[in-house]
């Protein structure tokens, strides 16, 4: 019976232990964890800190048997020639099988004020998990000054929410617009208005310089007002302690297409990896490792699964008001490829904006704001490498006339990719009783990978239930009534 030892809990180990339980795994699951609390859903980050949100509904499920998870357990050592792990109490665990999935740090900025006083206490939050955000909403005063360092990603998604939540935000980034890596500066200048227009204070092609009680002073040597400094500035891999072991660690733990390091017994899978394709970042990316992953260890699979059509995966923001979604390549849309079609919508006002670039009618890579129908419409081609219609203002606009002969939207699309959940999977799981975005997401798990798709679910549930209703005679009762006393 082979021992299968998991150094790390992060959501991609979570997803990985559950895959291999609900399929029977034939040998002993042990999961070693560093942490006091089970992992959370980090998709749920952006919505603790708009609208709060009890700890358990944040937390992952507990695994069933016959995994066994040892909390606020630390290894120290990893001894492959015994294959053998030692933890920080001196236990020692054998494996057959070694997965490491230590997750990522957060990235400290080197700022007095911060970086020398090791974090100060209740005045600065390096965010990365929802239950993070949950201590801090506890601490903060409702209205409090918070200022979000970072203009990626998580600094745009962060801000975004806490302004949402009620608190004074300020953005703080050394670019000149947001999200620098995947935007240009018209999509960019849409981002920051959309977040004016939510209340954030965004203060580009600024660096903080000191933060002290009060207040951030920044390089120009202007002050903001803030109570508590929120760190958005970056993770990186936590690779320990596979360096140690002498394991091959680059930015990541190295990995091959099948997640094994250079010693076949070892695998390590999630943020601290590093497959051949580089650093996954996304969620999504960490779920696929954990079904490549567990169909390897399950017998039934080779490697992890290649990218979708055009390089590049679907990073979306999440938060209501947010609609930005990044496909692909960001290079892809620059213009200096002459066999890529581009198309360009631009409407500032209204804050709207969309980039395409297309190879032979296909999506291969796009940015798209404020265009919540298009998003969806194009992520789906995107992924499965179908035609975009031949009318592209009308695709973008969700006007009937774009579904034209170059192509067409699949009929029956998939709203979570996350989980792979269909329109018609949950519309049938709808029907069979389940009439709330919680309900299904406990039968079909859409919404609880990366969290985008909780709108276009709920819309769907919205549309049922108007449906339904058409649907029952007059003078009968709804099924909701059927049995009621």
């Amino acid at each position: 019976m082979p021992r299968l030892v998991i150094i790390g809990h992060c959501p991609a180990a979570h997803r990985l232990v559950e895959r291999l339980t609900a399929q029977d795994y034939p040998g002993s699951i042990t999961v070693l964890d560093a942490a006091e609390q089970g992992p959370h859903n980090p998709a749920l980050l952006p919505t603790v800190l708009a609208h709060g949100l009890a700890p358990e509904l944040a937390a992952l499920p507990e695994h069933p048997s016959p995994a066994r998870v040892h909390r606020n357990t630390r290894v120290t050592s990893i001894d492959r020639t015994r294959r053998r792990v030692r933890t920080e109490a001196g236990e020692m665990y054998d494996y057959d099988v070694l997965v490491l999935a230590t997750g990522t740090r957060a990235v400290v900025p080197d700022l007095p004020g911060v970086s020398d006083q090791g974090l100060p206490a209740g005045r600065t939050w390096p965010l990365r998990k929802p239950d993070e955000g949950i201590r801090m909403r506890g601490q903060l005063a409702a209205d409090a000054s918070v200022t979000v360092l970072g203009g990626g990603l998580d600094g745009v998604e962060t801000a975004h929410a806490l302004a949402t939540a009620g608190y004074e935000v300020s953005l703080l980034h050394r670019e000149q617009h947001p999200l620098p890596r995947r935007l240009d500066r018209a999509a960019g200048r849409i981002v920051a208005d959309t977040l004016r227009d939510n209340g954030v204070n965004v203060l580009p092609g600024e660096t903080a310089s000191e933060f002290l009680p009060g207040k951030l002073v920044l390089a120009s040597g202007e002050a903001v007002s803030t109570e508590a400094l929120v760190l958005r500035t970056g993770t990186r891999p936590d690779t320990a302690p596979a360096g140690e072991s002498g394991l091959e660690v680059s930015r990541g733990i190295v990995v091959d297409s099948e997640l094994r390091t250079g010693d076949p017994r070892v695998h390590a899978l999630g943020g601290c990896a590093e497959p051949p394709p580089g650093v996954a970042g996304s969620l999504l990316e960490w779920w696929e490792q954990a079904e490549a992953l567990a169909a390897i260890l399950l017998g039934s699979g080779n490697d992890i699964p290649p990218q979708p059509h055009g390089a590049g995966r679907v990073l979306r923001a999440r938060g209501a008001g947010l609609e930005l979604a990044s496909i692909g390549s960001p290079e892809l849309l620059t213009g200096k490829d002459h066999e890529v079609e581009h198309v360009t919508f631009n409407d500032p006002k209204r804050r709207r904006y969309a980039r395409l670039a297309l190879r032979e009618d296909r999506l291969v890579a796009a940015t798209l704001l404020g265009l919540p129908e298009a998003i969806a419409t194009l992520s789906q081609l995107h992924d499965t490498g179908m035609p975009v219609p031949s009318d592209r203002l009308a695709t973008l606009l969700d006007l009937p006339t774009g579904f034209g002969t170059a192509g067409s939207v699949p009929a029956d699309p998939v709203l979570c990719h996350c989980n792979n959940v269909s329109r018609s999977t949950l519309t049938a799981a709808y029907r069979d009783g389940a009439r709330d975005v919680a309900a299904l997401a406990a039968v079909t798990r859409a919404t609880t990978g990366c969290g985008s798709c909780t709108g276009a679910v709920r819309e769907l549930c919205g549309s049922l239930a108007v449906s339904t209703t058409e649907r029952v005679p007059s003078g009968t009762d709804s099924p909701e009534q059927e049995g009621a006393e």
